[in-house]
Order: structure tokens, then sequence, then C-alpha cells
């Protein structure tokens, strides 16, 4: 119990050691969610450009201006968002990238839309916009 409870922890936190990185992998192959620093900014129904945290599972993704689930996290549409390439942040992104995080830059039809966060969390974004069996 006391593991299940520091591994919910370690999530919320953010990595922290190389032990850390593992729960993490864990939790999210379990079908947990990660909770960190991010943003999305894009038009409607991305539209969200201030920085806050962002709610990962396997299978969604979620905005939120608190770091707990509450009702206030909003699902993002992802299986219409296709990865163009994910960088560092570049002079010109918008001010709620912050210039440590790195960036995934998707495209949904015509419109970009722009996901940052900490390089860590970079590899969790990509396997949720990464389509079934890719």
């Amino acid at each position: 119990m006391l593991g299940e409870i520091l591994d919910v922890l370690t999530a919320a936190l953010g990595p922290t050691s190389t032990g850390s990185a593992q729960s993490h992998e864990q939790l999210f192959k379990e079908g947990r969610v990660l909770v960190f620093g991010g943003c999305v900014v894009g038009t409607r129904p991305y539209c969200r450009p201030e920085a806050a945290f962002l709610h990962l599972s396997l299978t969604a993704l979620a905005f939120s201006p608190v770091r707990e689930a509450d009702v206030r996290a909003r699902q993002l549409p992802v299986d219409g968002l296709e990865t163009v390439e994910v960088r560092r942040w570049r002079t010109g992104d918008p001010a709620a990238v912050r210039r440590n995080w790195d960036v995934v830059e998707c495209r949904d039809g015509e419109s970009t839309v722009l996901i940052g966060c900490e390089p860590f969390y970079t590899k969790y974004v990509r396997q949720v916009l990464q389509p079934v069996g890719v």
C-alpha cells in the first residue's frame, strides 16, 4: 500500500531519479495518469495559451490549471493530431512555452498545435499522439 502511495506521489511530483523514471514508465504502462507542467497552444479546441498542467494517460491528454485531477481538467482531442516534429524551444514560440521545454509540434488539418513540456515527458506525449499499431 505504501509503495502505491509513493508511486502516485512520484507521478505527481515529477522525476527526481532513475527510480522515479522507472516508476513513471510503469505507471504509464498501467494506464495511470501522469501529471506534469505543460501547455497546449493552438486554435480551438486546443486554445490553452497559459502554462499549467497536462494530465496524460495512454489514451488521453487533458489540460488543467491545477495539478490535482478535478472537474476543471479539459480533455483535448488527440485523434486528429499528427506530430510534425519534436524540438526545443525557439525564439518566437508563444510565451506559455518555457525556454527549457521541448515542443511537440503537431498539425490538425491546416492548424498548428504546440504542446510544450519538460523533455522527460516528451516521450509520453508522443505515445499518446501516435496511432495504435505504429
